[in-house]
């Protein structure tokens, strides 16, 4: 069959390159004509995605995938239009969907008789069905009369996107009669993956958000309870291992709270007013809290940070993934700098001039010297740091590192609701 994949992102692209590798013909339509001209001469913008190097040139070997800026042009060949364009939040914080608004009606334009339409971008409820499907009416085809229409919500971390493709359950729920149905047989006929069908787009939306603001939340409690450790110097790891001992527990890793695309945004997503949403509110709450917190716990060790020399290695959002969207370290620079330390950032998957894009002086070479060095996103790079010649402490960020290695070459360690190593 003929697919289109609106926005050949992070997601779109290992999406577009697999269901061009199991025999369809698919376009990948971006407004990027950087983008669609890299991809069309088979190589990979996202190198960090695993498998997609040779899954995309294959695919492009092959014809079955081409990229295109023409989207209209591209949807009127296709009998499928999934669409993987991004969505985030305002400066109000709430959901900015101009982008997509702006890839339905350009689908519009070119939409056949007969297609089906899914929307995988994570949404708040209701969004398909009130502003989503009208627009694709745009070029004169009735929904569910000329055309169906179906959410589906990706499922998927980044990293190894291809992968969790045919993982796990596919969800799609329609907006007309025949939407759900259709968009579960082409999952099934094209992916060969499971699909839980659900009785409407609204319960599918839901569905997605449960997901993300279960862990927000979850993270935000595996905080507090890491701040009640602090009190009581008591290490926050050896209590959660004690606690999901038990099959009914299933605590998450504290952390200076939560980076990346998805989970601090979609609990936004239920905040702005699509039901109750106190307890999503407040684990943003809490987890937006966690840099100042870790900031002031160090400048209480040290007596005052005013002038101390502090480096933040890992801007990324997680390790090994060149992705910093709405990271944490550009928190933790906030919060160091405000309490008078000066602060340089180290990634061993950006440039300089990518560091220096999220606000960071980049940290000079040799990488010593400081006197605190924080973990933010613990790249595989620096397992072979000697942090006894970096900083006199090290600050685990994300509770990811060996504090024995650390403290027997003369460091100190400190993570979040750990006890600090002795002076």
């Amino acid at each position: 069959m003929n697919i289109a994949v609106i926005g050949i992102g992070r997601i779109g692209l290992p999406l577009a390159a697999k269901l061009a590798a199991t025999g369809h013909t698919v376009f990948g339509c971006d407004i990027s004509a950087e983008r669609v001209e890299q991809v069309n001469r088979g190589e990979n913008p996202i190198p960090d995605e695993a498998g997609l190097t040779d899954l995309l040139r294959d695919a492009v070997r092959t014809g079955n995938l081409r990229a295109t800026t023409s989207t209209a042009g591209a949807v009127a060949d296709c009998d499928t239009v999934l669409f993987t364009v991004a969505v985030d939040v305002d400066a109000t914080g709430r959901a900015d969907l101009n982008s997509l608004f702006a890839a339905a009606a350009d689908v519009a334009r070119g939409l056949k008789p007969g297609a089906l339409c899914v929307f995988d971008t994570t949404l708040p409820v209701g969004t398909t069905r009130r502003e989503l499907a009208p627009r694709l009416e745009g070029g004169g085809l009735r929904l569910g009369r000329d055309f169906s229409v179906a959410f589906s919500p990706e499922r998927l971390l980044m990293g190894r996107v291809i992968e969790d493709l045919v993982k796990y359950p596919k969800i799609v729920g329609g907006v007309d009669a025949r939407g759900g149905d259709r968009a579960a047989s082409f999952f099934r006929e094209a992916l060969g993956v499971e699909v839980l069908q659900l009785s409407s787009a609204e319960a599918a939306e839901l569905s997605k958000l449960s997901e993300g603001v279960y862990r927000d939340l979850n993270i935000a409690l595996a905080n507090e309870l890491a701040r009640v450790a602090d009190v009581f110097e008591v290490d926050i790891s050896e209590v959660i291992r004690a606690a999901n001992s038990q099959p009914y527990c299933h605590l998450h890793v504290p952390g200076t709270g939560v980076g990346g695309h998805c989970i601090p945004v979609y609990p936004r997503f239920l905040i702005q007013g699509e039901g109750p949403s106190q307890l999503a509110a407040l684990g943003r709450s809490v987890n937006d809290a966690m840099p100042g917190y870790v900031a002031t716990r160090v400048e209480e060790l040290l007596g005052g940070l005013a002038g101390k020399r502090v480096v933040i290695f890992g801007l990324t959002f997680r390790p090994d993934v060149a992705v910093t969207h709405h990271t944490n370290a550009v928190d933790l620079l906030r919060e160091f700098r405000a309490r008078g330390a000066v602060v340089h950032g180290h990634d061993a998957l950006l440039s300089d001039e990518g560091v220096r894009e999220l606000g960071f002086d980049p940290a000079p070479e040799p990488l010593q010297g400081y006197d605190v060095a924080v973990v933010h996103a613990s790249h595989r790079a620096y397992r072979a740091l000697d942090w006894r010649t970096v900083a006199s402490l090290v600050v685990d960020a994300r509770n990811a590192l060996d504090r024995e290695a650390i403290e027997a070459v003369g460091a100190r360690y400190m993570g979040v609701g750990r006890p600090v190593s002795p002076d």
